[in-house]
């Protein structure tokens, strides 16, 4: 059986880490907050990249399978009956699936 190596004790601290500064404790001066948005350190991301309503519409709409189902969906119309074409309500909800949080960004 192996024997694990003895940890130090007094603390789970590591002898090597520095103590914490007194930044941490006190915090920026008035003076080093405005050198450092001088400077553009700031955590402000700006304005975020956003769609249009009309871009988030087509990129839902516009699909390769709403284009195969709206397809069959207008031969059924035609040829058969209406109850066969009640598929066609799968193309509104996969739309409104991917439209509705698009547009509420």
């Amino acid at each position: 059986m192996s024997q694990r190596p003895e940890r130090p004790r007094g603390g789970s601290r590591d002898a090597r880490a520095p103590a914490s500064t007194d930044l941490a404790a006190t915090g920026l001066s008035a003076a080093e907050v405005a050198e450092r948005m001088a400077a553009g350190q700031v955590n402000d991301q700006g304005r975020q990249p956003t769609r249009m309503t009309g871009q988030i519409l087509l990129a839902n709409v516009a699909t390769k399978f709403n284009a195969i189902l709206g397809g069959l969906f207008v031969v059924i119309a035609i040829v058969g009956p209406v109850q066969d074409g009640l598929f066609g309500l799968v193309l509104v909800a996969n739309s409104a699936i991917g439209i509705v949080p698009g547009a509420a960004r």
